[in-house]
């Protein structure tokens, strides 16, 4: 006999919905992937997006409890969750019950945070990947709008959102910076690997970018760089500049950093935190699903 799913795990992001059958001990039994995320449903259509993806998983087990995070709780989402504050582990991160489906829905909510200026950061999804990994330390979340994570005692105790792909992409596309750019146009990956590490050494060095953002420019028409390497190399001074700045304001003596993210990208800052003297390791792939399990047992969802 088959082992048995004991609930529906839903990582709902902006760009792609992913659905997780999870068994005992948060093992997970199947998995499938939609370019379903908030962004592109019409009309508030989740309800038919969500049964399109997993109905028949659902109507195989009328009982089976469904928890979702990510920016489906958010308020361009299905239906908005408060933000929790820190600091929060699993335990903390209560869901909340939505009777807008053919059953409940529990959400996770997000988090929030004031740093020391008073400024609010905030973050929905990740903080699953983490109550999924269950490590102390210091987490580097790449993307879009990457996040820095300081992990301690179990609970999250500080982040901060970096946005430096959609700074690339900006960069690339409006600025006179993209003029030159041959090589490729994805934030983080890079053909040429020495444009790659000059260009984080360069940012690592100088921190705040706005002053060496426009050696993307000068070094190509001087020849100094290839114009089929600048892609690369301003992806690795953004990112380089990144680690400096996050290094900067994290307050633990760490030096590993657990990576969790899509593959490519995590090995391309593993590479730049390695020319910046860090060293990293990349999480497991289920982070997410491993997650929205250990958070549904915590909140008394799961039957024992």
């Amino acid at each position: 006999m088959p082992p048995k799913a004991v609930c529906l795990g839903l990582d709902w992001g902006t760009t792609s919905l992913r659905g997780y059958l999870i068994g005992a001990g948060g093992k997970v039994l199947a998995a499938r992937a939609d370019n379903a995320g908030i962004l592109q449903i019409e009309n508030e259509a989740f309800g038919p997006a969500l049964a399109a993806l997993a109905g028949d998983w659902l109507a195989a087990n009328e009982e089976l409890p469904i928890i979702a995070s990510g920016m489906i709780g958010s308020r361009q989402g299905w239906f908005e969750v408060p933000y929790a504050e820190l600091p929060a582990g699993a335990a903390d991160l209560t869901p909340i019950r939505f009777d807008g489906f053919e059953r409940p829905i529990h959400f996770v909510p997000g988090l929030t945070f004031r740093n020391d200026d008073g400024v609010p950061d905030v973050m929905r999804g990740e903080e699953t990947q983490i109550a999924g990994v269950g490590k102390d330390g210091i987490f580097l979340m790449p993307g879009s709008h990457s996040k820095w994570v300081l992990v301690v005692d179990g609970q999250i105790t500080w982040f901060a959102t970096f946005m430096t792909g959609e700074l690339f992409a900006a960069l690339k596309d409006h600025t006179i910076l993209g003029r030159m750019m041959t090589g490729p146009m994805t934030p983080g990956v890079a053909d040429d690997e020495a444009a790659f590490a000059r260009g984080v050494a360069y940012g690592h060095g100088h921190g705040a970018p706005l002053h060496s953002l426009f050696s993307a420019r000068t070094l190509a028409l001087f020849g100094d760089l290839p114009e089929a390497g600048v892609s690369a190399y301003l992806s690795g001074l953004l990112i380089g500049a990144e680690i400096a700045e996050a290094r900067a304001l994290v307050n633990n003596s760490d030096p590993t950093i657990t990576i969790i993210g899509e593959a490519e990208l995590s090995r391309r800052y593993e590479t730049a935190l390695s020319h910046c003297g860090l060293s990293a390791r990349l999480a497991p792939g289920d982070a997410a699903a491993r997650g929205l399990w250990s958070i549904a047992m915590a909140a008394g969802l799961l039957a024992t």
